[in-house]
């Protein structure tokens, strides 16, 4: 996974994924996070992942066992709990890769005309854009 995203993306394996996850679904995935769950909706501190986060989302889980990740709550975030919570009920996993969304070397996404030019400079599938969902007809295979 993290080989075909880095191709996507034009990122390097030097630039590691992220787990975005279900809050109430965290100390399945988390270990020891009582004195920063408040912390780990930013993503910024590294956690402890459990046996069972390492076996389940290894793309996510770095060399060390640790994960940087996003805690997402329902009354913050509804629309991306709702993608979560809809993911979570199909695989029962309740996190997904998270990244930044820019391509190597160019700056974060800060506005809807930042994201139009990154979806049009990158090799990406689909935007979700507020309300909107922008596509491609581009084909690709299964390797790309």
């Amino acid at each position: 996974m993290n080989d075909w995203l880095n191709k996507r993306l034009q990122r390097t394996e030097f630039m590691p994924f992220a787990p975005v996850t279900l809050f109430e679904e965290a100390d399945r995935c988390y270990e020891h996070l009582d004195t920063c769950r408040y912390t780990c909706e930013f993503m910024t501190i590294t956690c402890n992942c459990t046996p069972w986060m390492r076996r389940v989302s290894p793309a996510v889980v770095h060399l060390d066992g640790t994960a940087r990740p996003q805690l997402v709550r329902p009354d913050i975030e509804p629309f991306y709990d709702a993608v979560l919570r809809r993911y979570f009920e199909r695989t029962g996993i309740p996190s997904l890769i998270n990244t930044s969304f820019n391509l190597h070397e160019e700056p974060i996404v800060c506005s809807p005309a930042d994201a139009v030019r990154a979806f049009q400079l990158g090799h990406l599938d689909a935007l979700v854009l507020g309300p909107f969902l922008v596509t491609t007809n581009r084909q690709r295979s299964v390797e790309s």
